[in-house]
């Protein structure tokens, strides 16, 4: 995941924690909850995570969502159908918001 990211990010990110303090902790223990398994499992969470980083288009989620789904056991396939799942996601909010132009008809 590191060569996403160049040195100067990598710095820009610790000087981030540093500043953000109690807020960065926050929503570190927050995900870190929400990741964790309970009613869902971890390989699960991480592919619904990897669908909502594809459909929000961030190359940094993706790569970290796949490289954690792929540990947790997901398989080409399913990382196939993730992707399926979220270009079907994508397009339908496409429409959904496009259609709001046919409204000055």
């Amino acid at each position: 995941m590191s060569e996403l990211f160049s040195d100067e990010y990598l710095k820009a990110s610790e000087l981030y924690k540093q500043h953000a303090g109690s807020a960065n902790e926050a929503y570190a223990a927050w995900k870190n909850a929400a990741m964790a398994a309970g009613a869902l499992d971890k390989k699960t969470k991480e592919l619904m995570a990897l669908t909502a980083a594809c459909a929000i288009q961030c190359e940094y989620c993706i790569d970290s969502h796949a490289q954690k789904a792929k540990a947790y056991g997901a398989t080409p396939q399913e990382i196939a159908e993730v992707i399926q799942v979220a270009t079907v996601v994508k397009a339908g909010a496409t429409i959904s918001y496009g259609i709001k132009g046919l409204q000055h008809y």
